[in-house]
């Protein structure tokens, strides 16, 4: 399995389609909701592959020159549980740690603060929440993790 940042008009559909599946399908929510979420900031998009196909997926935004949101991850239920979403994580940092101190944040779903723990996130601040997430019991924890500089 490979995680690549460079991603093809395929991948890109493919990545769009994985989010809606595993993360708003469920809900029965509209199928454009993503674009209510994008922020107006420089944008990564990671997916992991197997034999081509992505099984697994990141977007972030960079948020200033030493701040990224990872903003959605989603992985293909038959790829849970075996170190997709780790790996998705852990190109991020690969990509965007220079020589500087790095902070990364999210809102993980109430669903998935265990899986962002194990990584080293830590909550910080309140739960987030969302008028179309809370009528399903999902509410976001705000999580951070900060990353050491390369050279330490």
């Amino acid at each position: 399995m490979k995680v690549k940042r460079a991603i093809s008009v395929k991948e890109q559909y493919e990545l769009d389609q994985l989010l809606w599946d595993v993360l708003w399908r469920p809900l029965n929510l509209r199928r454009d909701i993503r674009n209510s979420f994008e922020l107006d900031k420089p944008q990564i998009n990671l997916v992991a592959l197997e034999h081509d196909v992505v099984v697994g997926g990141l977007i972030a935004n960079w948020l200033s020159g030493n701040e990224v949101e990872i903003r959605h991850i989603a992985v293909r239920p038959e790829y849970q549980r075996r170190s997709v979403g780790r790996l998705l994580i852990r190109g991020l940092i690969n990509l965007i740690q220079g020589g500087a101190p790095l902070r990364i944040q999210t809102y993980a779903r109430n669903t998935s603060i265990d899986f962002f723990v194990k990584l080293g996130f830590k909550p910080e601040g309140h739960y987030l929440r969302h008028k179309d997430f809370i009528k399903h019991g999902i509410e976001s924890q705000q999580m951070c993790l900060e990353v050491s500089s390369k050279n330490s």
